[in-house]
């Protein structure tokens, strides 16, 4: 019985490649910066501008993303663990309940981004700026966020266990104690 369930919901949930990313969803983001859903992992979008990209539940895991231009974008749901997206912009970007567990994002820019609900446990996000960013109920269970810039960030409901924050700009803008970690000291 277990097995026709797990037979029905992957029916349900549309067809699989079995060689992975498919050369035109590539092409699709690359022409109409558009494809909610779309298998994109490992994928190389280095310094590529996508601005604007509606990648809503797109599987961007082990993507290479650095100093990419996602600005403004829809990554809704999307998967980008373990995504390597140091320098990248992702200001005012929604990233409403995406999975960003162990990303590297260092030195990202997430200003005035959207991260509802979002997992970033163990993320690597040193130097990033947050200010003004929407963390509410974010998983940042281990992330290090030393050095980065939580001006104005929405953390309520957020966990914080272990999170490393020596350095960091928090909120009301202090600046948190090198040893500081789980909270701002």
């Amino acid at each position: 019985m277990k097995s026709l369930l797990f037979i029905i919901v992957l029916l349900a949930a549309g067809p699989v490649s079995a060689g992975g990313v498919k050369p035109e969803h590539v092409e699709r983001v690359k022409q109409e910066k558009k494809c909610p859903r779309c298998d994109l992992q490992y994928t190389d979008w280095r310094k590529v501008d996508l601005a604007g990209a509606d990648l809503t539940g797109a599987t961007l895991y082990k993507c290479q993303l650095g100093e990419t231009n996602l600005s403004g974008s829809r990554l809704v749901w999307a998967n980008l663990e373990m995504a390597v997206m140091p320098g990248a912009d992702l200001s005012g970007a929604d990233l409403t309940g995406a999975d960003l567990r162990q990303t590297d994002m260092s030195g990202a820019k997430l200003v005035k981004a959207n991260l509802y609900g979002a997992n970033m446990e163990k993320a690597k996000a040193g130097g990033a700026d947050f200010s003004g960013a929407n963390l509410k109920g974010v998983n940042l269970v281990g992330a290090d966020l030393r050095g980065g810039n939580l001006t104005g960030v929405n953390l309520e409901l957020a966990v914080l266990n272990g999170a490393l924050l020596g350095g960091a700009t928090w909120t009301d803008g202090r600046v948190c104690g090198q040893e500081s970690k789980g909270q701002c000291q």
